[in-house]
């Protein structure tokens, strides 16, 4: 399971992806949108636009990359795009794997990848109406 899309995240679906008799740790990682934001202001909601073919070829190749390194494994992601309100998870990943070191460890490299290299960009949106794009280069062209 790799997705993207504006629905909310059925957790319990990506735990279950992977979880299977084989492997014995599972770890599931979920990323929930702050009630403040980057500079301590109140955060409302955060808006994501994707790439859709970019973003899931890239997570593809992340989850790849866990298998090859940390395999045998299970690995299944969702981000959210859209409008999250604070609260909501905006990503979900969850790994399996053997043993629950390993499956701590590609879990932690699978959300750092996902938050470098996929073609995914946040804006923060205040409770005082004001908004800030973070995180990439489009950032600077939305400031």
């Amino acid at each position: 399971m790799i997705g993207l899309g504006a629905d909310p995240i059925d957790t319990a679906a990506v735990a279950a992806a992977v979880r299977c008799e084989r492997f014995g740790g599972v770890v599931l990682f979920e990323g929930v949108v702050r009630a403040f934001g980057e500079r301590a202001q109140a955060v409302r909601e955060l808006h994501y636009e994707a790439y859709p073919e970019l973003a899931i070829s890239e997570m593809e190749k992340i989850a790849g990359e866990v298998r090859v390194r940390w395999g045998p494994c299970a690995v299944a992601m969702r981000h959210r795009t859209g409008t999250v309100l604070a609260g909501e998870t905006s990503v979900a990943i969850a790994v399996a794997c053997t043993h629950r070191a390993d499956a701590f460890e590609a879990c932690a490299y699978a959300i750092e990848q996902v938050k470098s290299r996929v073609a995914i960009w946040k804006q923060e949106r205040y409770a005082d109406g004001s908004a800030r794009w973070l995180d990439t280069v489009v950032n600077e062209a939305h400031s």
